[in-house]
C-alpha cells in the first residue's frame, strides 16, 4: 500500500477507532484534508504543550491513525453519546464542543517509547497554532524513524502485543496468522527475540519456532536461585508457516551481522546493538515473514 503520513498536534492518544476518529475544529478544513487524503494514510499525533494536554503526554509522541475505507465524514461528538466529557472540551464561550468534524479511522495507536516531538519532527513549532490546526506531511527520514518505534495497536475490548510500528501496519491485529478453528495452529512458527542483561552487558538470541519453548531451553541452565540472569522474552510474532518464520530470522540475523553486531559465543547472540535498529530490523523482518508465508499458500 503506497500511504502518505502526516502529523498533527492533540490533547492525547487517541481512543479505539470506534470511538475516535480525526476530530477537526473547522468544517473548512476537513474540508481541505477531503480533497488529498486517501484510505489507508496515517496521521501520527504530537501531544501538544496545552495546559489541556495529558501531563504523562505532554511534549511527547501520543499515537497514530489510519483513515478507513472509504473516506467519510463524521460528527466526532455523537460517536460515544454516553460519555460525560470533560468541560475543557466545549469552548467556554459559547459551549460548543471544540472538535465537531471528523474523519472516520479504521485502526489506532498509542505509542510506548517516550518520543519527543522534537525528535520526531524537528520543525514542528515553526507551525504555531496551524501545528493542531490540520494535518502537515511528513518527510521520508521522520516517517523512517517514526517504523521503529514500538506501539500497541489499539482494539476495543482486547490487549494487543508490543511491535515496532512498520511490524504492527503490516500485521494488523485481527489477522491471526496459522489455521484456526478446529484444526491446530502449525506448531514452530514464531520468530522471536529473546534477550539478557548481566555482568557483560545486554545480549539479544534471534531464533524462530516454539518462541516459549525456545526461550525454556535458554533458561534450563541458568542457575537461577543462585542469582544469574535469566533469558527473558523481548518479541515474539508468529507467521502462517515455519519457512515464513525461518526467513524472517535469516534476515535479522544476516543485516545485524553485516553491521557488526554478531557474537563469536553463538551465531544466533546479537550484542552491541540498539533498541531501534534492532526494532528496525525487526519491523522488516515480519514483512519479509508475511510475504514468504502468502507466496507458500499461492503454491
Amino acid at each position: 500500500m503506497n500511504r502518505s503520513y502526516y502529523w498533527t498536534k492533540t490533547w492525547g492518544a487517541p481512543d479505539v477507532p470506534e470511538y475516535d476518529a480525526l476530530a477537526l475544529s473547522h468544517e473548512g478544513t476537513r474540508q481541505r484534508i477531503l480533497d488529498y487524503i486517501q484510505p489507508g494514510d496515517i496521521v501520527v499525533y504530537l501531544t501538544s504543550d496545552a495546559k489541556e494536554s495529558d501531563p504523562m503526554l505532554r511534549g511527547r509522541l501520543a499515537g497514530a491513525v489510519e483513515i478507513a475505507d472509504p473516506v467519510q465524514e463524521v460528527d466526532v461528538e455523537s460517536l460515544r453519546p454516553d460519555m460525560k466529557r470533560p468541560p475543557e472540551h466545549y469552548r467556554a464561550g459559547d459551549g460548543r464542543f471544540r472538535w465537531p468534524y471528523g474523519i472516520a479511522v479504521s485502526r489506532t495507536w498509542s505509542f510506548i517509547e517516550q518520543e519527543s516531538n522534537d525528535t520526531l519532527i524537528p520543525d514542528h513549532a515553526l507551525k504555531g497554532m496551524q501545528g493542531a490546526a490540520s494535518i502537515h506531511e511528513m518527510r521520508p527520514e521522520e516517517i523512517g524513524r517514526l517504523m521503529s518505534l514500538n506501539v500497541r495497536e489499539q482494539v476495543k475490548g482486547e490487549a494487543t502485543a508490543k511491535l515496532p510500528f512498520q511490524g504492527s501496519l503490516h500485521r494488523p491485529w485481527h489477522q491471526k496468522a496459522g489455521m484456526r478453528g478446529p484444526a491446530n495452529v502449525n506448531p514452530g512458527t514464531h520468530l522471536y527475540i529473546a534477550q539478557i542483561y548481566d555482568d557483560y552487558g545486554l545480549t539479544f538470541k534471534v531464533g524462530s519456532g516454539k518462541a516459549a519453548d525456545r526461550i525454556e531451553e535458554l533458561n534450563r541452565y541458568r542457575r537461577l536461585t543462585q542469582g544469574e540472569a535469566k533469558w527473558s522474552e523481548r518479541s515474539s510474532s508468529q507467521f502462517a508457516t515455519v519457512s515464513g518464520a525461518r526467513a524472517a530470522e535469516d534476515f535479522i540475523l544476516l543485516e545485524a551481522k553485516k553491521a557488526g553486531y554478531g557474537s563469536d559465543d553463538h551465531s544466533e547472540f546479537l550484542v552491541g546493538i540498539s533498541n531501534r535498529e534492532l526494532n528496525a530490523l525487526y519491523s522488516k523482518a515480519i514483512e519479509i515473514g508475511l510475504a514468504v508465508g502468502a507466496e507458500e499458500k499461492v503454491v
